[in-house]
């Protein structure tokens, strides 16, 4: 059986000094960040957060802490003990959703490890993740699957379709599990295993929420259940036959699609057991197969109908109308025209220029957004002027 990663040594501090640049280099801002590099280097905290911000760059002090770093973790890591700060959970309510979700907050160290265990299982994920995966995957994304979505309508391929959601995907899947089939994937590599098991047993019960690590593995599983699924067919007349035309994976929501109700039934089925005999897994139970000529497809905070329109889901479309309303009453506080830039992505995705509020005020999307931009930018000036 072919494994990967063979070669790589997190160890090696002169292996894992990239990562950990890259990882460090674009959070000096933060406070947490700061603080822990002035303990590898000359600089104060705060100057750290100042130079950060001015953009003038670090070097060399910054070049030092990453080497000092790097050597640190080498050694624990040689020396078979991370030494790491117990996670910290808050609980934390989804505006959009209203789901409350226990996140783990994990020491700057911590993160650091984990940047550094993703980075050396690179060659893993390059390996196998799958094309229709599309959340926490670099230059995928909401938008980018949902394009793909309208794509498939466009060529007749989802008359059926379903959507499943795993129960707590991440509190679900063990550490045992995951080294499992880490250890099936990887092979030989003790020292690479070994640092993955000791972070791991730093999150308790299943994967923690907020972990890097935990996203990469989550999926890491989830690309075997995209081709399990993408691989089910049936014998009919001497052809094989596809069950799924085409599947999505955001995370541990899937979409599935298919020409023939009967064949996406037997599809959803299998799949099911799939999750639950590998992984340990559980499909929440209020899944159905609908026809997207009768039901739009809700995912990933957009609607796709079945002519191949994309819209902005309804709960979404209302929580910015009303930071664009009130951007266009003239709230310039930061905070609102923050939202309308986040918000407005939603809108040029789904090709709204302007809408009318029941007050029949006409707001114009793209002029709101080009002031909501003008007004971020002096916010940011005026940071870097107090910070200077």
């Amino acid at each position: 059986m072919k494994t990967w990663c063979r070669n790589v040594d997190p160890s090696d501090a002169k292996t894992i000094e990239p990562l950990i640049y890259q990882a460090l280099q674009p959070k000096l801002k933060r406070k947490d960040y700061s603080e822990f590099t002035a303990q590898y280097c000359t600089l104060s905290g705060k100057e750290i957060r100042q130079r950060a911000h001015q953009a003038l760059g670090l070097y060399p002090e910054l070049a030092t802490a990453v080497h000092l770093i790097a050597l640190d973790i080498a050694a624990r890591i040689r020396g078979g003990d991370l030494m790491l700060a117990p996670i910290r959970y808050e609980s934390r309510t989804d505006g959009l959703s209203k789901k409350t979700r226990i996140i783990g907050i994990e020491s700057v160290m911590q993160q650091l490890m984990e940047h550094v265990a993703v980075g050396c299982m690179h060659e893993l994920w390059e390996k196998k993740y799958e094309a229709h995966q599309y959340a926490s995957i670099k230059g995928k994304g909401q938008l980018k699957g949902v394009k793909q979505i309208r794509k498939w309508t466009q060529q007749g391929l989802t008359p059926y379709f379903t959507k499943l959601d795993v129960r707590q995907c991440f509190r679900s899947l063990s550490r045992k599990t995951a080294m499992k089939w880490l250890r099936r994937d990887i092979g030989k590599n003790e020292r690479l295993l070994w640092f993955v098991d000791s972070l791991l047993r730093m999150h308790g019960e299943g994967l923690v929420i907020g972990s890097l690590l935990s996203q990469f593995l989550c999926n890491y599983f989830m690309s075997y259940a995209y081709r399990y699924v993408m691989g089910l067919h049936k014998e009919r007349r001497g052809k094989r036959v596809k069950l799924v035309s085409c599947a999505l994976f955001y995370m541990d929501d899937i979409m599935l699609a298919g020409k023939d109700r009967r064949n996406l039934l037997m599809a959803v089925r299998k799949l099911i057991r799939f999750l639950k005999q590998s992984f340990g897994l559980d499909v929440k139970p209020g899944w159905h197969i609908r026809r997207h000529k009768d039901c739009s497809i809700d995912m990933m905070g957009y609607v796709v109908t079945a002519a191949g329109r994309i819209k902005v889901r309804g709960r979404v479309f209302l929580r910015a109308r009303r930071a664009f309303v009130r951007s266009a009453k003239g709230d310039d506080r930061p905070k609102t025209q923050r939202r309308v830039s986040a918000y407005y992505g939603f809108f040029k995705a789904a090709r709204i220029k302007s809408f009318r509020t029941p007050e029949r005020l006409t707001v114009n999307i793209h002029s709101i957004q080009v002031k909501a931009s003008i007004l971020t930018a002096k916010e940011a000036r005026r940071e870097m002027l107090c910070a200077a």
